[in-house]
């Protein structure tokens, strides 16, 4: 009985360790600036990198620099009605992951064209639009955005 209560528990951290979750994103965006440092650092493994910041934005990275997925996490504090998000990640099977959750939280998925003619794809429900696209770079990944309409 307490193998199983020990492995609902490890379950459960491993679940909320996941940055890519409607709940996760919107608790982000909708907390308070004052601890946002604090809850990436200590949820996520994500430390402020405040020497590629601009006015109106902060710029997280990935605390361990051994592992081979890197994130890099903009968070736009100046943005209309909310807080809006860049993430840029490796992990592929995260953003597999994120997108289910977008369908099953109710999200609406269309396809879109950026300005270079690059495909994506763009989910609405309500006033949130996030934007899945696949970077124009040498490295293989992922840029998901995160707004208010």
């Amino acid at each position: 009985m307490k193998t199983l209560v020990l492995f609902f528990i490890m379950c459960g951290k491993i679940l909320t360790a996941q940055l890519l979750t409607v709940n996760n994103l919107r608790h982000l965006t909708s907390g308070s600036l004052q601890n946002l440092d604090t809850k990436l650092a200590e949820h996520f493994d994500l430390e402020r990198n405040t020497d590629m910041e601009d006015p109106g934005n902060r710029v997280y990275a990935n605390a361990n620099r051994n592992t081979g997925h890197f994130k890099v996490l903009t968070v736009f504090t100046n943005a209309r009605n909310c807080m809006a998000l860049s993430l840029v990640t490796q992990d592929e099977a995260e953003v597999h992951r994120f997108h289910q959750d977008l369908l099953k939280e109710g999200f609406v998925m269309g396809e879109y064209r950026d300005s270079q003619g690059n495909s994506g794809r763009n989910y609405i429900k309500e006033q949130m639009l996030v934007t899945i696209k696949g970077t124009a770079t040498d490295i293989p990944a992922h840029q998901v955005i995160w707004r208010c309409r």
